[in-house]
């Protein structure tokens, strides 16, 4: 009876050549909307990056498996072979990584003030009339802004650092609040958030770093098959961007 199993197996297996054996690949991701989200908190979305890797990997016929971690834990993961991927990440931060060959989205840090604010930002003496909130560890991208923040840190006259869990909400709260003049945060992290909170109307930007964030899905350098995911994402990406499909993403998530 065993070996007649086994039998109808392979004969059905012989017959049938277009069954294939999923694959699972192990992404480690982290909560940081509207790039990667908590379903469970975001009305089931998983965030627009997680949408892209979701549509590139799941047409190759892999199975994803997605935890959602810290960012130093889900980095060190990836790192050490224990997930296959990390969905968001910097690539200055993990320069040990294997990347595809552009980044998903290129996202300026914004100045955000409240409508009908007058002041604009327009190099870092600018800042010395304003007082500013910031998200502790967050990377403030040009040279000049990282000095003078790091050096203005100790004075909550000029800096506010804004520390713990939903710091773009608080820091728009703070703004509303006039707490601070002007509050620092990614582009496409601030407007998901002004949209949801439906205050969209009542905050407006006076002006972006020179520099710009490149957010990438990078790849554990331990997986013999790095290299072959990072050419299916780039694969996928090209033809997103080409065709416009990945504006439509980001319409979904309020970003365009």
């Amino acid at each position: 009876m065993r070996w007649s199993v086994l039998f109808v197996v392979g004969v059905s297996a012989c017959l049938c050549p277009t069954i294939t054996w999923a694959e699972t690949i192990r992404f480690a991701t982290i909560d940081y909307c509207p790039f990667t989200c908590d379903p469970s908190k975001e009305m089931g979305k998983e965030g627009f990056m997680t949408d892209v890797v979701r549509e590139a990997f799941e047409e190759a016929g892999y199975t994803l498996v997605i935890d959602i971690l810290p960012y130093a834990r889900a980095v060190n993961s990836v790192q050490a072979g224990k997930h296959d991927g990390i969905i968001v990440v910097g690539r200055d931060y993990a320069p040990d990584l294997v990347y595809p060959d552009e980044p998903t989205v290129v996202q300026r840090v914004a100045f955000l003030v409240n409508s009908g604010t007058t002041w604009r930002y327009t190099g870092v003496e600018s800042l010395s009339r304003v007082t500013v909130a910031i998200v502790k560890g967050f990377h403030y991208v040009d040279p000049d802004l990282i000095a003078y923040l790091a050096k203005e840190q100790r004075n909550e006259k000029r800096v506010h650092v804004i520390h713990g869990e939903s710091t773009t909400r608080r820091g728009l709260l703070m703004l509303q609040a006039y707490r601070v003049n002007t509050f620092l945060e990614g582009e496409y992290s601030a407007l998901y958030q002004l949209e949801k909170m439906g205050i969209r109307e009542r905050i407006t930007i006076a002006g972006y770093t020179t520099e710009a964030f490149e957010d990438y899905t990078g790849f554990s350098p331990l997986n013999p098959a790095a290299d072959r995911h990072a050419e299916i994402l780039s694969d996928k990406l090209t033809e997103l961007k080409k065709s416009g499909r990945l504006d439509g993403i980001l319409r979904r998530y309020g970003l365009l």
